[in-house]
């Protein structure tokens, strides 16, 4: 086994081993060519001498090789090593798994979206003749512009030709006929694609109680109820309850308005009562049972006392004028005395309300001559005259200058030192 998986692997750069706890070995790598980076996933055992199950191999295989959609992680080869079957994938170096965004908080319109791209996928494998059963929000990628991309197309079905299976827990994405080994078919991808946007909405696996699966509305209250019906019937636990394939789904999800539902009112519960179960001792906002919204008891507020609208204001009442003198100082000329108009502001109301505001306060009136007695008889302030600045002969207080050299009297100096030595 070991000398099959080398033969595989051989040839790809960077090889390393990433891990087997999926059913399946798996390695990275790049191609030897290209340089692209790729997947490859070996299945555990060997697909057996029984003709038909190599029939059934080929077929699948050409059928895998052959899909070609945006929505699908692309295939580079799927093949056989002497009995040990492989499957080669483009790596999905910047996407994130959509298992890991199911706790953020999704809009209505995103994750319908996000549906319909996975659902647009799925159709294309089924043309060619593929179907998915196994399909879960591992299985599904978002790359950083937005798209998402469908992996693993096809696999569910080789485990079963070589008789292996996924060692898992059950999961809640995953329709009950699955649990109990019948082949894969559209309505079970209709239930995990359901499952998936359930999970969106609500933010929560499908809940179901007392065999009743819950509408995503009830923990969400801006799924609309159309929406509410067409989750409900795929997820249907009878297969031949849901929608048939795929292409169904889609087309009842699209005819869904993506408008936020009005929030339905809730009757008055008194004494803290849930009016969908009918738990007693309720105090908080949702019900400790079922999670029903509860709307708060209204308390009655005290009546306020009755307002006397006022009447009509008069806008033509004359507006007094007060006069004030003020002064003004400027140096060098004492004091002016200068005259300022100020309106008075009136009340607007009128008749027996404005008879109840107090009197208006007279404007005070300034008398100049008790501030400033005999202004006419002050001094003129007066500027003194700056004193002279004194005068300074440069010439008697610098130092003279030392005389240049000339160039005559450098080159004597330089005879007379070679001279001396």
């Amino acid at each position: 086994m070991r000398d099959l998986v080398r033969q595989i692997v051989d040839g790809y750069r960077s090889l390393k081993l990433e891990g087997q706890d999926q059913g399946y070995v798996l390695f990275s790598g790049q191609e030897p060519d290209s340089r692209e980076s790729v997947a490859i996933k070996i299945l555990p055992r060997l697909l057996g001498q029984d003709p038909a199950i190599a029939q059934r191999f080929e077929a699948l295989a050409r059928a895998i090789r052959q899909l070609n959609h945006p929505n699908i992680v692309p295939v580079r080869k799927v093949g056989e090593q002497a009995g040990l079957p492989y499957l080669v994938t483009r790596a999905l170096e910047k996407a994130q798994p959509l298992a890991d965004r199911l706790d953020q908080p999704w809009a209505i319109d995103a994750a319908a979206d996000v549906v319909m791209q996975v659902g647009a996928a799925l159709e294309h494998a089924y043309n060619k003749g593929v179907v998915h059963g196994h399909l879960t929000p591992e299985d599904i990628v978002i790359e950083n512009n937005g798209r998402i991309l469908v992996s693993n197309l096809g696999l569910d079905e080789l485990f079963n030709l070589v008789g292996a299976r996924v060692k898992e827990t059950a999961s809640p994405f995953l329709p009950p006929e699955r649990s109990t080994g019948q082949a894969p078919e559209p309505p079970a991808d209709v239930y995990s694609l359901a499952a998936i946007l359930y999970a969106l909405l609500a933010h929560r696996p499908p809940q179901v109680i007392a065999g009743q699966v819950q509408p995503p509305s009830r923990f969400n209250p801006d799924v609309p109820e159309a929406m509410d019906q067409v989750v409900v019937r795929a997820l249907a636990p009878n297969p031949a309850d849901r929608y048939p394939d795929i292409k169904t789904f889609a087309a009842a999800l699209g005819s869904v308005s993506l408008v936020p539902a009005k929030p339905k009112p809730l009757p008055t519960t008194p004494g803290g009562r849930c009016p969908r179960c009918g738990a007693t001792g309720q105090t908080g906002r949702f019900c400790r049972k079922c999670g029903t919204a509860l709307r708060p008891r209204k308390e009655k507020k005290p009546a306020s006392p009755e307002r006397v609208p006022p009447e009509k204001s008069v806008l033509d009442e004359p507006i007094q004028i007060t006069r004030i003198d003020v002064g003004s100082i400027e140096v060098g000329k004492g004091i002016e005395v200068e005259q300022t108009v100020i309106a008075q502001p009136i009340s607007v109301a009128t008749s027996e309300v404005g008879a109840q505001f107090p009197d208006l306060l007279p404007m005070p009136e300034l008398d100049l001559q008790d501030l400033w007695p005999d202004q006419d008889k002050q001094p003129v302030l007066t500027m003194p005259k700056p004193p002279e600045m004194p005068s300074i002969d440069w010439a008697e207080v610098a130092p003279p200058m030392p005389p240049v050299p000339s160039i005559e009297d450098i080159a004597i100096d330089r005879e007379h030192d070679g001279e001396n030595d």
